[in-house]
């Protein structure tokens, strides 16, 4: 696990609810935070600069900023473990205004860690790791995995949030051999005891890549749906509708995929939107699949890009055409974002426009990033005078046998002209024989001959 992510996940176990989502808050919201913020209130602080920033108003929101630094140095000094891992992680990522120091993060964290927090010594451990420093790293492992084992030794019935926290990151530990000896069963009924959302996640890695457990794609997908429903997990929701559209470890289910994808959708997961266009236009909803197409690609979706062009090309059922735009579309796609597609569309562009120069330019790429289509118009090029790429009979059959065996009819049909009508038109006209007529003979004499020595081994 990255130390960043890590960062993350430490800081929202130490803040509380409320603050972890930041919206525009009216006048007398603000009035209150900002009395809270006077009275040293290190959170109000916190939300005070948020919203500042929010609202664009840099000198405020750095001004906060700092003193929130101040007051949590304040806390931290006094012994607020919470307070010495809001700098810390602080520090390590350099956020909200904090300047990045690792100076200043490993002292509070080795602090938070002699103080009891699991959690310092585990990113300390991390760290040290990262500097190649594997005695350290080993100590502070060890040192975060025994209280973890500590927190769940006598566990409540029902595990409190706490304890389950604390089996969610023994397991982790012990399934990777962090602080203590390797165990990926163990680990995986320490995941299990956990069920949390952490759990689920880790969970759903081990099946679908099969670590600690055979592996079971759709025992996999099962702990996505509790991401999915329980914890409102969109990226978990674009896996489980993507699986069951596609019948990928579990059985096809088109109510269910569509159900999780829209989940997706509406979360704006950029390749569920997409994904939801091309079902879309595959009914024939031109407009509805463009409109996503469209939502996908202001995300910087390269596929999205040239889908949303490919309608706007022509238009079609309420959308207007619009070449420039898609023109430029596609040039990003391709040119940005390095999209197969996108070049393909761009040749087909200029054929239709009678600029074959530019459109064989479009095609070596399109076939260079291993589009099928242009596959057979490759090929072409290699036995086409100043067509931009070296002549090469050699290369236009392994351009359009490539194209043929991945499923191309155009490239399926130059081939067999290639090899069934060139090449014996060329043996006949260069030794005056049918050479094919005379290997079949030969072929069919074989034949004969086998079938002959075949009844005689019978009659014996």
């Amino acid at each position: 696990m990255k130390i960043i992510s890590l960062i993350a996940a430490f800081t929202l176990m130490a803040l509380p609810m409320q603050a972890q989502q930041e919206t525009a808050q009216p006048a007398d919201a603000t009035a209150e935070l900002t009395a809270k913020a006077e009275s040293g209130d290190a959170e109000a602080m916190r939300q005070l600069y948020s919203q500042y920033a929010v609202d664009g108003n840099t000198e405020q929101a750095q001004a906060w900023a700092s003193r929130y630094e101040q007051q949590l140095t304040s806390q931290a000094e006094a012994g607020d473990t919470k307070a010495m891992m809001l700098l810390a992680t602080g520090y390590l990522s350099g956020r909200d205004y904090m300047p990045q120091d690792s100076g200043k993060a490993v002292p509070w964290l080795v602090r938070a860690a002699e103080a009891g927090m699991p959690s310092a010594a585990y990113i300390l451990g991390e760290i040290f790791t990262q500097m190649n420093n594997s005695a350290e790293a080993a100590r502070f492992y060890k040192q975060a995995y025994d209280t973890y084992a500590t927190l769940t030794a006598k566990l409540s019935e029902p595990p409190t949030d706490e304890q389950r926290k604390a089996l969610y990151w023994q397991g982790y530990m012990t399934l990777m051999g962090l602080g203590t000896e390797q165990n990926t069963s163990e680990g995986i009924a320490l995941l299990r005891a956990a069920d949390i959302d952490w759990a689920w996640a880790q969970l759903y890695k081990c099946y679908v890549k099969g670590i600690g457990v055979e592996k079971d794609i759709a025992k996999g997908i099962s702990y996505a749906r509790r991401l999915a429903d329980e914890a409102g997990d969109s990226l978990m929701a674009w896996v489980v509708g993507s699986a069951y559209l596609k019948g990928e470890g579990v059985a096809k289910n088109e109510a269910l995929g569509r159900k999780y994808l829209q989940m997706a959708d509406d979360a704006n997961i950029a390749q569920a939107v997409h994904l939801n266009g091309t079902l879309l236009l595959a009914e024939g909803k031109v407009k509805e699949a463009w409109s996503r197409f469209n939502r996908a690609a202001s995300m910087g979706l390269p596929e999205s890009m040239t889908a949303a062009a490919r309608i706007m090309m022509t238009g079609a059922d309420g959308v207007e055409q619009d070449v420039a735009r898609a023109l430029n579309m596609l040039n990003t796609a391709s040119d940005r974002y390095n999209d197969p597609r996108a070049p393909w569309e761009l040749g087909q562009y200029y054929d239709s426009v009678d600029e074959p120069e530019l459109a064989n330019a479009q095609y070596k790429i399109a076939s260079d990033r291993g589009v099928i289509e242009a596959m057979a118009r490759r090929g072409l090029l290699h036995i086409t005078p100043n067509s931009g790429v070296s002549w090469s009979p050699t290369q236009m059959y392994r351009w359009w046998r490539t194209g043929s065996e991945a499923g191309d009819p155009t490239c399926t049909l130059y081939l067999n002209l290639f090899l069934f009508g060139f090449i014996p038109l060329v043996l006949i006209l260069a030794f005056g024989v049918p050479i094919l007529v005379v290997h079949h003979l030969n072929k069919k004499a074989r034949q004969q001959e086998e079938a002959e020595a075949g009844q005689a081994d019978t009659d014996k």
